[in-house]
């Protein structure tokens, strides 16, 4: 590896660990000289901005909360689940976003208990339903006239989640 390309590297490391956070195994070792010296960052300079490319330009816009989520988005998609997580992400530059529920369901529920309640729903709000089977996982997915639309079934640290999300293919109409 190039000398000069080791900051940039290290940084890179730094970026992951703040991101990701340090491994398990991380948390349990005794911090050496050698560890603490190689995972701290070198100072490195700002680099030049650089133009837009061409595409889909993301923008450090807020989530918007002004535009209503539709009716089927919604924790009463799913009753007897609990809701761990319900977001946004930030706005793009023509004001689309995604928006996504995790759900959990309680011990003893099945794959089954998931897909088939989210098929019945999705079939409800898309035209054409596609699925697919993979590594235990069922994935649902579909398209609106301003949205795709997908539905995932699967096991996640031993519990059965579902994980529901919208995505805005057209920018989303302004809240009245």
């Amino acid at each position: 590896m190039p000398l000069r390309s080791v900051p940039c590297a290290l940084s890179v490391l730094a970026l992951a660990l703040v991101a990701c956070g340090p491994s398990p195994e991380a948390s349990k070792a005794k911090p050496t000289a050698e560890t603490v010296k190689s995972a701290t960052p070198e100072a490195t300079p700002t680099p030049a901005p650089t133009a837009p490319s061409e595409g889909q330009q993301f923008s450090t816009n807020a989530p918007a909360s002004s535009v209503p989520d539709p009716s089927w988005f919604s924790p009463a998609l799913l009753p007897g689940t609990s809701v761990t997580k319900k977001g946004r992400s930030p706005t793009d530059d023509q004001g689309r976003f995604t928006a996504q529920i995790l759900f959990a369901f309680p011990a003893g529920a099945t794959l089954k208990d998931c897909v088939d309640p989210l098929a019945a729903a999705l079939a409800k709000i898309v035209p054409t339903v596609q699925r697919e089977e993979k590594e235990g996982r069922v994935t649902l997915t579909g398209d609106t006239a301003d949205q795709h639309v997908m539905f995932m079934c699967g096991d996640a640290n031993g519990t059965l989640t579902a994980f529901v999300s919208y995505r805005w293919t057209q920018p989303p109409p302004t809240a009245p």
